[in-house]
C-alpha cells in the first residue's frame, strides 16, 4: 500500500515537471511564430515588447500562487519591475476570479490585432489554447491528492509499524541462560534499525513531495518556476530582436 502510493506521488510529481516544461515550450512556440511575423519597424517592435509582457506575465500569474517566493509578489512590483503599466492594473484589479484570465484575454486580444496572415495567425491561436490547456493543467494537478483518510490510514499504518517493529524479536525465553548466551540479536535489531529508518524516510520524500514548489522544505527536489521564467525570457529576447536575414542573390 505504501510502495504503490509513493510510486503515484512521484508520478504525479513528474507530470507537473513536464507540465512546467510544457509551459515553457508553448510560451515559446508562441513567440517564435510571432517574432517571425513581424517586427523590422519601430511600432512592430513595440508591441512585440507588449507580446514579451504578456507572455512573461501569464507565466507569473500560473505560478505566484504556487511558488512561496513568488506569492508575496503584488501589483505595484510588476509596475515597477517594467512588466505590467499602470492602467493594465485597473483591468487586473476588476478580475473575478483569476489575473491570469485576464493576461489570456490579453494575448488573444493582441493576436487577432496584429497579425494578419491566416496560417501564421491559425498557429499563434492554437499555440495560445496550448499554453492555457497548459497553465490551466498546473492548477489541477495541484489541487489533485489521494482522500485525507487514505493518506491517515497509511501513516497511522506506517508509524505503528515502526513503534511495534522493535518487539518483534520476544521469542526469546530469558529464563534459559545457555540460550541467552547463545543467541545473537544484533542482526536483528540492524534490520528493525534499517527497516524503521526506510519507511520514515518514505513518509518524508511523500511530505516534500506534496508541496513541489516549496523550496523552503526540501531545495533539492523542488522545483524553480523562476528559473522556467528567466529560460524563458532569454528566448523571447532571441525571438524578437533578430533580424531576418538578408535575401540570397539568385
Amino acid at each position: 500500500l505504501g510502495t504503490y502510493y509513493a510510486l503515484k506521488r512521484i508520478e504525479w510529481f513528474s507530470e507537473v515537471a513536464r507540465q512546467g516544461w510544457k509551459l515553457q515550450g508553448c510560451c515559446e512556440d508562441f513567440a517564435m511564430l510571432a517574432g517571425s511575423a513581424f517586427g523590422r519597424t519601430d511600432e512592430e517592435r513595440r508591441s512585440l515588447h507588449r507580446l514579451y509582457r504578456y507572455l512573461l506575465l501569464l507565466l507569473f500569474f500560473s505560478y505566484n500562487s504556487l511558488t512561496p517566493c513568488l506569492s508575496n509578489v503584488g501589483l505595484d512590483r510588476l509596475v515597477r519591475s517594467g512588466l505590467l503599466m499602470q492602467p493594465e492594473v485597473v483591468e487586473l484589479e476588476k478580475a473575478h476570479s483569476d489575473s491570469k484570465q485576464v493576461v489570456e484575454r490579453w494575448l488573444a486580444r493582441w493576436i487577432h490585432a496584429n497579425i494578419r496572415g491566416p496560417p501564421t495567425k491559425g498557429l499563434s491561436l492554437q499555440s495560445l489554447r496550448d499554453l492555457r490547456s497548459a497553465s490551466g493543467r498546473i492548477t489541477d494537478l495541484m489541487v489533485e491528492r489521494a482522500p485525507v483518510s487514505f493518506e491517515c490510514l497509511l501513516y497511522i499504518s506506517v508509524y505503528a509499524l515502526c513503534t511495534l517493529q522493535p518487539f518483534g524479536h520476544l521469542d526469546l525465553d530469558y529464563t534459559r541462560r545457555a540460550a541467552m548466551i547463545s543467541a545473537w540479536r544484533p542482526a536483528g535489531a540492524l534490520g528493525d534499525g534499517v527497516l524503521i529508518a526506510f519507511w520514515l524516510s518514505l513518509l518524508h520524500m511523500l511530505l516534500q513531495l506534496q508541496a513541489p514548489f516549496d523550496y523552503l522544505g526540501s531545495p533539492q527536489d523542488a522545483l524553480n518556476p523562476i528559473a522556467i521564467m528567466m529560460v524563458v525570457e532569454h528566448h523571447l529576447r532571441d525571438f524578437f530582436a533578430a533580424w531576418p536575414l538578408p535575401a540570397i542573390p539568385a
